[in-house]
């Protein structure tokens, strides 16, 4: 499986974010806050970062701390795309940073993982 973060993995549309922050289910691990929500229409996985202006308020950092997020997900994100194969489900992902500041990319990481693990147990 190749490590790779391409548009089709990116979730975009505005009528799917919408019914994800109306049905969606949620799992924290501070600084990070999934959104999730699945469907059985065409199996996949999809994914949007936010890092909000009201917690981090310079546009370097947050846009810093979104490709920290991306690229963690980039590099865990192959157990989970094998559990949505499997049950063939269509998973639109929300992570919201939540943090104050930047951290660093290993507690990053280290956090992404553990929300992850979590979300395939409960799939």
């Amino acid at each position: 499986m190749a490590l790779t973060f391409g548009k089709n993995e990116k979730l975009v549309s505005r009528k799917r974010i919408d019914t994800l922050f109306q049905g969606g289910k949620v799992l924290k691990k501070f600084p990070l806050l999934l959104k999730y929500n699945s469907t059985s229409d065409n199996p996949g996985v999809r994914i949007a970062v936010s890092v909000p202006k009201r917690k981090v308020k310079s546009a370097a950092k947050r846009n810093r701390i979104k490709r920290q997020i991306r690229e963690a997900y980039r590099l865990n994100k192959s157990s989970l795309l094998e559990t949505a194969a499997k049950k063939e489900l269509d998973l639109a992902l929300f992570l919201i940073y939540n943090g104050e500041e930047k951290t660093d990319f290993k507690k990053i990481q280290e956090k992404l993982v553990l929300i992850l693990r979590e979300l395939e147990e409960k799939l």
